[in-house]
């Protein structure tokens, strides 16, 4: 099993976003699962109304995810944990520095992604109208193949290498 864990602020937007995608992307390869979690979430909360429409025009339904703060034991647990920002990652990464080797930003997994573009980060779209959750769901799914790659590979190069 790889767990991928997707993590953003307050584990109601943009964290949810990318789980439900990802899960939908991964449905067909049973070693990967995938949850969201958040550095300052409160636990038990749905999904934002925006995040659960957007992706409810792609048939992808979110509504029963809850949210849950970010804890040790969830960091040890997961193979890959994917923050929505570059501040994401550094702020994981300076609470639990064991997480380093496991530790990515979504949108690296787009090819030729500069990783100093302003483009890496997600903004969160909190507080704002549907065309800027839509706007942040493109945004998570462009990185979505590629990160299902790199999940793929790691699997089998570890699967592999445990044989």
């Amino acid at each position: 099993m790889k767990e991928v864990l997707f993590v953003c602020t307050g584990n109601i937007c943009r964290s949810p976003m990318a789980e439900g995608i990802f899960r939908e992307l991964a449905q067909k390869h049973a070693e990967i699962v995938v949850s969201s979690a958040g550095i300052s979430a409160y636990d038990g909360e749905g999904p934002s109304e925006h995040s659960v429409e957007v992706l409810k025009e792609q048939g992808i339904d979110i509504t029963a995810q809850r949210s849950q703060i970010l804890t040790p034991k969830l960091v040890e647990r997961v193979a890959f944990i994917v923050g929505m920002t570059r501040s994401h990652r550094d702020m994981i990464q300076s609470y639990f520095p064991a997480s380093i080797e496991k530790l990515f930003v979504l949108r690296e997994f787009i090819p030729g992604m500069d990783m100093d573009s302003p483009d890496l980060d997600v903004s969160d779209p909190f507080g704002m109208n549907k065309g800027e959750y839509e706007r942040t769901r493109n945004l998570i799914q462009e990185a979505m193949p590629g990160l299902l790659d790199f999940v793929k590979k790691t699997s089998n190069q570890e699967s592999d290498s445990a044989g």
